[in-house]
């Protein structure tokens, strides 16, 4: 039974570590001239920008949200280059992310 206990909390003490590291990750984005982009989500889907931040690499982030269908857009873009990090639908507010 001790060696039970033991193997199962040397699992869980793994697990957690392994949880706490961070990865770098490489994924497919759409990516377009700013405007392209902007114009696109604005006009296909009428989001309109609710936040927008500057990074610490000069370029900025921008949230688009369609307040009537709860659908948004987050778009990284600078002078040359606008990508779509993520979009979806707010199905809930909430103030703090579930991860």
């Amino acid at each position: 039974m001790r060696n039970t206990t033991m193997a199962f909390l040397f699992c869980l003490i793994s697990s957690i570590a392994h949880a706490q590291e961070i990865v770098d990750l490489n994924k497919a984005m759409k990516c377009s001239e700013p405007q392209k982009v902007m114009n696109y989500f604005v006009d296909t889907h009428k989001e309109i920008p609710v936040w927008v931040g500057k990074t610490v690499h000069n370029s900025h982030i921008t949230l688009l949200m369609n307040r009537e269908t709860r659908s948004w857009t987050m778009i990284e873009y600078d002078d040359r280059l606008a990508c779509v990090l993520g979009a979806g639908e707010d199905k809930s507010a909430s103030s703090k992310p579930e991860i």
